[in-house]
């Protein structure tokens, strides 16, 4: 079976060929349409219609174009047909036949003509792609009007612009001569870019008073939280006292030593008195 390839997109091209039409004296039948649809870059030259063209170019079997729709139905590919006949307005389809059936077809593309101009229809899909970008267009296009009425201040965040203020503005620039118009004008950029770099500035100074704010307050509250840990503790020690230290201890244990070194020296002087005696 022959495969169906995609049809090559001409959506943007119009053909026509009004010395054809007059040498034959317009559309007669449906087969004078498809020979004059021939003619045009839409035409597939691969297709059944062109193979039995071929076949009875050069005899006299040139036949009718219900006989060419039965043997185009004995044929299995691509073919060429008139689906729809309302002068002066004709509708061709491009299809991939599979069986001898009328509806045993497959669609691929679809092509009209009106009047003496050939064209190629566009698809659903590309219909429906076209009026999507032109709704995102505008909604675009309104997103970005609505954000020159804004307004940004770093204290104060997002408002609308009212109605006073560009009065006031439209005011002022009308009050300009002519020579500050023109200064004006050509001092534009560097008066914006002066502007947007000063208002970096205050929402940096800004930023870091808050910033400065923030940490102040959070070691004040760390300093609390310790002051709450450590109270118990030296109210303890108040309530009991001093803690005895290392020193004192040191101190205690020289001193009993003293005590029981004379002691000793004491029993050892009276056993050498009772010995005498």
């Amino acid at each position: 079976m022959q495969r169906v390839t995609a049809t090559e997109d001409l959506t943007s091209v119009e053909w026509r060929d009004t010395n054809w039409l007059e040498r034959v004296g317009g559309f007669q039948n449906q087969q004078m349409v498809l020979d004059y649809f021939a003619l045009s870059p839409f035409w597939d030259r691969h297709c059944n219609n062109q193979v039995l063209s071929m076949q009875t170019q050069y005899n006299d079997l040139r036949q009718p174009y219900e006989a060419t729709v039965e043997a185009l139905r004995k044929m299995t590919g691509i073919e060429f047909a008139v689906v729809h006949d309302q002068p002066p307005v004709w509708i061709i389809q491009k299809r991939y036949r599979r069986g001898p059936a009328p509806d045993d077809v497959n669609p691929i593309a679809t092509y009209y003509i009106m009047g003496a101009n050939v064209y190629q229809s566009p698809t659903i899909y590309s219909v429906i792609a076209n009026r999507l970008l032109t709704s995102l267009f505008h909604v675009n296009s309104a997103f970005k009007e609505t954000q020159s009425m804004m307004d940004f201040h770093p204290a104060k965040g997002y408002s609308w612009k009212t109605s006073a203020d560009t009065s006031k503005k439209s005011a002022s620039s009308s009050e300009k001569s002519p020579l500050t118009a023109k200064s004006a004008s050509t001092n534009t950029a560097s008066t914006s870019h002066t502007a947007k770099s000063n208002l970096r500035a205050q929402e940096t100074q800004v930023f870091r008073h808050w910033m400065d704010r923030a940490i102040e307050t959070a070691s004040i509250k760390v300093t609390q939280a310790r002051q709450i840990i450590d109270t118990p503790e030296s109210e303890k020690m108040n309530a009991t006292g001093a803690i005895d230290s290392p020193n004192s201890q040191l101190r205690d244990d020289i001193s009993g030593k003293r005590s029981r070194k004379r002691m000793d020296e004491g029993n050892t002087t009276n056993r050498k008195k009772k010995a005498t005696k």
